[in-house]
């Protein structure tokens, strides 16, 4: 045995008993213990073990994925392919594939392994130590000798740990390798009883071994951790919340607007002295073969290092695609193509970085310094080169209504959104707080913002161009409510539209590792109806997919998906390939959009009310004050009620009376047992509930300004734990502004075009049908045929259903006595609208004579950009069309689907653009 490190054996019984423990003090406790016991026999330095612990920060890369483990250990062990134990091994993510008692989950692989081991195994003794698996790790992490076949070395170091290692140590040798442990601790929790500070340098640092090394004694304080040169750490983040008062981000009545960008967070390093550069990204991913380490020919580096004057510096900012012909930056997803190229193309689209921030300068941390200090450091040491590394502009401002300016303009010019910053603040690293807010602007024809979701399964398509690939997708959100070692996904909506053939192309690559789908056997960390009627047919493990960021128009009832909801119309646009499994919508969130308007349309933009503190208390007499409410008006005692639920969290009533089932103290219990609100006046309610009309109902119904429920709905809401949507049946009033709503969801007596008719349902819909009714059907039944029947790709041919288009078209009538170029140039713009709006009548859109409320897209020709900003201007006040050429038109045609319209919005060159104005503090 060696004497200067334990048995390894003894780590894996820690882990094990951690992973069999609940409560997070308790399993804190439990490595407390043992290193305590390590640091007394062998002293402080367990910098080796905490590389067993936290398998996923040590930068070791061995390789090896499950299903290559398995080939290894079929090998190493003299197992026949076609043997039922190697099939076992080779359909670990198979469930049921097994019946090892063992296995902690489907597709736990270390847990089938170790049955097929523990079976053949003759190793009864421990024997090797935390040292010697190390040195077992960093010759599985060497690079392969090219001259030998593969797997070769891994075939002869496996079987070696199979004559060295007993089964159980096996177990957990397999989830190190594999980076994930499974033992339910967070990094957190483990590095807090390693030493107070270790959390805190880390995400200044992000530096393994120096955290473990620096802070071995747990009774040394050091000082402050703080930011070293050529170390990344993790960036501050902006909060996402809307500010409700901008005292909170101001300092000294001031606070900054900043435009929020579309690229790739990135921390640029630099010492002058060595002319060295080194490149993060926001989860600490070494970029710098993309963006250069030495000022070289082709690589950003060798363009900026003229800009920079300190000698040594730390920048933050984001990292942008620069388009030197157009003057414009590009939309994010060709970054990596355009770093790539290394062509010394002047043309050529290429990476831009642009600065907002400075946190270290010649040798000194500047994370205690306030912002207003960081800039002006950061306007003295960085000069601007055009098209390579930019200073972001900033506007000093003072007011929400400056917000409100600066928001709207933003959304004119087709930004990304805002960020709000309080000048006083200092920098800190890894957190998201109100310090930095951000905002976005509301388009007419989507959710207030786009959803990230995962990927866990897919469904082979038909046709030419789909048929025989995986061309639907199942997504899904986390469930943020589970209490699992293992998280939980829900899922969420069937994707089968807005991707190009490239990109479904993509899909494949990023999918090798699928089984098929079996509803009687789901992974237990998948939620969905065992008897849905949208099923996947393939499955992938939730930590092999990606990430997705869909657009749709609004969150709908759908209780065929795990969720309860689902999206309608879903949209891909574009792979977050910077983001996980842990980054996506959860269920909070989901709910917390259904009722923030989002739930049936009511989709606005951010006005004044969005940012007042709370509410002035109006002035009222004593005898005022003295008056009580009469029997009839008072509401229950709720000192006593208990909260059940979070169903109606964030939502207030105003409970006017009940009905014969349900009176208003019962009512008004439920409303507080499901966390909602309820009040004894109109003002400032969500909802107004009443079981027939009264005095003060017609009072209300009189002022036609709210909508009033019938006790019914509350009730149903309980019971389905959910708000169930609402419609005519449920209404005792309806305002103009809802019955717009239910026309677009509803045909006039209440029957949802999205929701599946029952026997009641028909009933209800039947009873309230009157005989002599005139409506244009044409659209609405296409809407209603489409939800229906071709939910996740669309009608074939009507891509452009949801499409009401402006075309920007004033060519069509001028005069042809003049055959100058002008004319030739402008027929041809003519030719190009003509074509694009026969394109979209022809697949099922609208064309509109004028800009008018409603619209969802202006169309534009590519080289007749001059009535841009008088069309942008005219959009005004309302939720905002998407601006495309008549590019959008020929690549949604091409590629049979809709396309994400930022990669054809309008280019205005930066010259030409109206931008916040620069103001250097």
């Amino acid at each position: 045995m060696n004497n200067g490190s334990p048995l390894f054996s003894g780590l894996c019984t820690l882990i094990e008993q951690i992973a069999s423990t609940s409560g997070t003090d308790l399993r804190k406790r439990r490595f407390e213990k043992y290193l305590y016991d390590f640091r007394s026999q062998y002293g402080h330095d367990f910098y080796n073990g905490m590389r067993l612990l936290l398998p996923h920060l040590d930068h070791r890369k061995y390789n090896v994925k499950e299903m290559k483990l398995a080939k290894i250990y079929i090998e190493a062990l003299g197992l026949g392919r076609n043997s039922a134990d190697a099939q076992d091994l080779l359909k670990f993510r198979q469930p049921g594939s097994s019946s090892n008692k063992y296995v902690k989950a489907t597709g736990d692989f270390a847990g089938v392994a170790f049955n097929k081991i523990s079976d053949r195994s003759t190793v009864q003794k421990p024997t090797q130590t935390i040292n010697d698996v190390n040195a077992l790790l960093d010759e599985l992490s060497a690079p392969e000798d090219k001259d030998e076949k593969p797997n070769a070395v891994h075939i002869r170091i496996f079987r070696k740990i199979i004559n060295l290692y007993t089964a159980f140590e096996q177990k957990w040798l397999i989830r190190i390798i594999l980076k994930d442990l499974k033992m339910g601790m967070s990094d957190g929790s483990i590095f807090q009883v390693y030493h107070p500070q270790a959390r805190e340098m880390y995400s200044v640092c992000s530096n393994f071994e120096k955290v473990c090394k620096d802070l071995q004694d747990p009774f040394v304080k050091l000082n402050k951790s703080t930011i070293g040169l050529f170390q990344p750490f993790k960036p501050q983040l902006g909060h996402k919340d809307v500010p409700k008062d901008v005292r909170a981000i101001s300092h000294e009545g001031k606070f900054y607007i900043e435009e929020k960008l579309d690229g790739d967070r990135m921390q640029m390093h630099y010492d002058a002295t060595t002319q060295r550069f080194k490149w993060f990204t926001r989860k600490s991913n070494d970029y710098t073969q993309y963006y250069g380490e030495k000022p070289l020919p082709g690589k950003l580096s060798g363009h900026i290092v003229d800009s920079l004057k300190g000698v040594s510096l730390v920048l933050d900012g984001e990292m942008m695609t620069y388009d030197p012909k157009l003057d414009v930056f590009l939309p994010f997803g060709g970054l990596r193509t355009a770093a790539l190229d290394t062509s010394l193309d002047p043309h050529k689209a290429h990476p831009c970085f642009v600065v907002f921030d400075i946190v270290y300068c010649n040798n000194t941390p500047l994370l205690d310094y306030p912002l207003k200090d960081r800039i002006k450091l950061l306007n003295n040491v960085v000069t601007e080169n055009r098209g390579w590394i930019h200073l972001l502009p900033r506007e000093t401002k003072t007011t929400h209504q400056d917000i409100i300016n600066a928001l709207d303009r933003a959304m004119s010019l087709r930004q990304e959104g805002l960020v709000i910053k309080n000048p006083g603040s200092i920098y800190e690293p890894g957190t998201r707080n109100t310090t930095w807010i951000k905002l976005k602007p509301e388009y007419i024809d989507s959710l207030n913002d786009t959803c990230d979701l995962l990927v866990i399964g897919a469904k082979y398509g038909t046709g030419k161009h789909r048929g025989g690939r995986l061309s639907q997708f199942l997504c899904a959100i986390r469930d943020d409510r589970s209490t699992t070692k293992e998280p939980k996904f829900m899922t969420f909506c069937m994707l089968g539209t807005g991707y190009t053939v490239d990109e479904l192309d993509k899909f494949k690559e990023k999918f090798k590792e699928l089984e098929p789908y079996d509803a009687q056997r789901q992974p237990e960390w998948l939620i969905h109806p065992e008897k849905s009627d949208e099923n996947p047919e393939m499955i992938v493990d939730y930590r092999r997919s990606v990430v997705v960021e869909v657009k749709a128009s609004e969150i709908i009832w759908g209780n065929t998906y795990g969720s309860g909801s689902t999206l309608r119309f879903p949209r891909f646009m574009s792979f977050r390939e910077d983001k996980t499994w842990e980054d996506i919508m959860t269920w909070s969130d989901m709910n917390k959009a259904k009722r923030e308007g989002t739930l049936g349309g009511q989709k606005r933009s951010v006005t004044d009310k969005d940012f007042t503190g709370q509410p002035k208390k109006r002035k009222t007499s004593a005898a005022a004050r003295k008056t009580k409410l009469g029997f009839s008006h008072q509401g229950v005692d709720t000192r006593n009620i208990k909260t059940k639920t979070s169903l109606f969290s964030d939502l207030s009533f105003y409970v006017v009376s009940g009905d014969e089932s349900t009176n208003k103290a019962q009512l008004e219990t439920m409303i507080k047992e499901n966390d909602g609100k309820f009040l004894q006046t109109t003002h400032g309610v969500k909802y107004i509930v009443a079981g027939s009309k009264n005095p003060r109902v017609d009072g209300i119904i009189s002022k036609d300004e709210q909508d009033i429920v019938f006790p019914k709905w509350i009730v149903d809401c309980v019971e389905e734990q959910d708000l169930v949507p609402l419609g005519p049946k449920y209404m005792l009033h309806i305002t103009e502004a809802t019955k717009d709503t239910f026309r677009q969801e509803m045909d006039p007596w209440g029957d949802l075009y999205i929701k599946e008719a029952t026997e009641q349902s028909l009933r209800d819909v039947m009873s309230r049908m009157t005989i002599g009714f005139n409506e244009n059907t044409q659209r609405p039944l296409a809407d209603e045929i489409r939800e229906r029947y071709f939910h996740h790709q669309g009608i074939p041919g009507m891509m452009f259903l949801g499409v009401k288009a402006y075309l920007d078209d004033d060519n069509g009538t001028m005069d042809s006595s003049c055959l100058d170029m002008h004319w030739v140039r402008a027929q041809k713009s003519h030719e190009r609208m003509t074509l694009a709006s026969k394109q979209i009548r022809f697949r099922g859109g609208q064309i509109v004579n004028c800009i008018e409320p409603g619209i969802t897209h202006v169309i534009m020709d590519p080289d007749n950009l001059d009535r841009l900003q008088a069309l942008t201007d005219a959009t005004k006040g309302t939720l905002l069309p998407r601006f495309v050429t008549t590019d959008w038109i020929d690549a949604c045609v091409n590629n049979k689907t809709l396309i994400d319209e930022r990669r054809y919005e309008p280019k205005i060159p930066h010259s030409a653009s109206t931008t916040l104005s620069t103001k250097h503090n």
